[in-house]
């Protein structure tokens, strides 16, 4: 899905063109502004595909604001919408980067041509760099293959860690990190997959989000990353020229401290770039100091801890870990860590790859846990201990995703508020890992009884939020749907588009307000989602023919 952003200092003219793109591409998601600044601050925030705006606008004229976008975010398409035919404008919106340039006088068809056109060049865009970055991921397959495993077995404690062992897997699988010096590890979390691609397209990306980091980070750093699981990459980082990491493990030197706070600023601009490029949100979780290679498995489940702990709640985070995590601790102590680290935090992750649809990955941990717990089993207690767990992390998905009566009497529910004990390591697992596959065969695939209740629920959230956030991407979070998805479904089954729904809900709220309460008219637009009260009154006329004060009065 793109985001376009209209912008007019008349609000009549973004708040017709936002009806008309409501109608006419109910899949584009429409932001507005009634000023360039405020333009530039939703582009502050929020990474916007098109922008389609007046060129002459009182402080800031469209072509400031073009070189701002083009700064913030190179690949938006601008267009420019200008009752003045004027060549010195049509050549600077142009010659500064603008996409195309329409007089205000352009048939509506004629705009949503350019916008189709706009559309067109950003998938070409994205095709192409896709078809490059496969190109290059398939080139040099064999070798990120033998990496990521090697880095996989190192960070989960399963690879040799004697020096000499360590110091031959890095000769064979060409990592260029140097032994004899400690190592920075660096977490990356895709915070949400938004609906995005197929397991081979995520892998893609995730290759991409180690492009982008490596192309910032390669300057001043050597690293290794690979892809831990379907939503986690890992680097191994180390300064170019050993600062700060040749005093040992823990110590950091002037250079040292320089370098660390300096590539902890870059992450902001990575994040930024995967924002743009791909259109993902990544977190990160990094230590904060170097670690010996054989402290890796520790320093890892740290960040892992931390970044899903409730520091690492949200989106677009950067966390240091804390210092000391990495000191010297005898086996028994290390055991302990990881025990205690691990149960927390791969339960959920569980809850993680069910929220976002890693299948795979949700069956191939949940084996991981019931084995291990099979393993360390040492009384009832801990088939106790793991019945809950999956079943916390079951209940907590229901609570948000409700299920209609014929799914839930084929997952039986009642088993998971009461923990049955008697049941074998085999059968507990066959049970949760039936429960999982009927939740992920059933996502985003509501049966068509089941659409109208999708619509009833989106109504009804939309009734009772009029004044909040009621964009397509949050109602399409409340139903658990892909927006593009949502969009199509609403409009097949309730015969509108949502946002016709919601202008209708807003005027029929504004309406019974006006003739029934006392509020004033500024308040009223608020409790309708206006947050400018001109909005709000060319709004209403423009839905019943006159303003609030006069539908109040006749």
């Amino acid at each position: 899905m793109y985001r376009m952003l209209i912008v007019d200092d008349l609000p009549i003219i973004v708040e017709g063109l936002v009806k008309m793109f409501g109608k006419k591409k109910p899949e584009l998601e429409l932001f507005q502004a009634f000023s360039a600044y405020q333009a530039l601050e939703v582009l502050s925030r929020t990474r916007i595909d098109i922008v389609l705006s007046d060129i002459r606008m009182p402080g800031m004229e469209g072509t400031e604001l073009l070189h701002e976008i083009k700064r913030r975010w190179p690949l938006c398409k601008v267009i420019f919408l200008t009752s003045f035919d004027d060549f010195h404008y049509v050549k600077n919106a142009i010659s500064g980067g603008g996409f195309d340039y329409l007089l205000k006088t352009e048939s509506d068809e004629g705009i949503v041509r350019s916008i189709d056109k706009a559309i067109a060049e950003l998938d070409a865009q994205a095709e192409a760099n896709r078809k490059l970055l496969e190109a290059n991921f398939q080139s040099r397959q064999a070798t990120l293959l033998m990496q990521q495993q090697y880095i996989n077995e190192l960070l989960k404690g399963r690879a040799p860690l004697s020096e000499s062992s360590i110091r031959a897997k890095l000769r064979e699988t060409g990592m260029g990190l140097s032994m004899e010096l400690p190592v920075y590890v660096l977490l990356g979390r895709i915070d949400s997959w938004g609906g995005k691609g197929t397991r081979e397209g995520r892998k893609l990306m995730l290759y991409a989000v180690q492009n982008i980091a490596a192309e910032k980070l390669q300057s001043t750093v050597r690293l290794s990353s690979a892809e831990m699981d379907d939503s986690n990459v890992v680097w191994l980082l180390q300064p170019m020229n050993g600062s700060g990491a040749e005093s040992g493990e823990g110590e950091q030197d002037d250079a040292g401290k320089t370098w660390f706070e300096w590539v902890y600023g870059e992450l902001d601009t990575i994040q930024a770039n995967c924002r743009e490029t791909i259109g993902l949100e990544v977190s990160f979780a990094i230590s904060p100091s170097a670690v010996r290679w054989e402290s890796l498995p520790e320093a890892y489940d740290a960040l892992l801890s931390l970044m899903w702990g409730d520091q690492g709640t949200g989106s677009e985070v950067r966390l240091k870990g804390q210092s000391g995590h990495s000191a010297p601790r005898s086996s028994f102590e290390a055991a302990k860590m990881k025990l205690a680290n691990r149960k927390t935090k791969k339960i959920s992750l569980l809850g993680h790859y069910l929220e976002n649809g890693g299948k795979a990955d949700f069956n191939s941990l949940l084996d991981e846990i019931i084995d291990h717990a099979a393993e360390e089993n040492r009384s009832g207690f801990v088939k106790l201990e793991v019945y809950h767990g999956l079943a916390s992390v079951f209940l907590s998905y229901l609570n948000q995703y409700p299920l209609d009566g014929k799914l839930a009497a084929q997952i039986g529910l009642d088993r998971l508020s009461h923990a049955d004990v008697n049941l074998s390591w085999e059968e507990l697992r066959a049970y949760f890992r039936k429960l999982a596959e009927l939740l992920f065969d059933n996502r985003d695939q509501p049966a068509v009884e089941d659409e109208h209740i999708v619509v009833h629920r989106v109504n009804e959230y939309i009734n009772s939020h009029l004044a909040e956030d009621v964009s397509l991407a949050k109602l399409a979070g409340i139903v658990h749907l892909n927006p593009s998805y949502l969009s199509r479904l609403y409009k097949r089954t309730a015969g509108i588009g949502l946002s016709e729904y919601i202008n209708m809900a807003r005027t029929e709220k504004a309406k019974e307000l006006l003739k029934h309460s006392a509020y004033k008219i500024y308040e009223i637009s608020a409790m309708v989602g206006y947050d400018s009260r001109l909005s709000f009154i060319r709004f209403f006329k423009a839905s019943m023919g006159m303003t609030p004060q006069e539908y109040r009065d006749s």
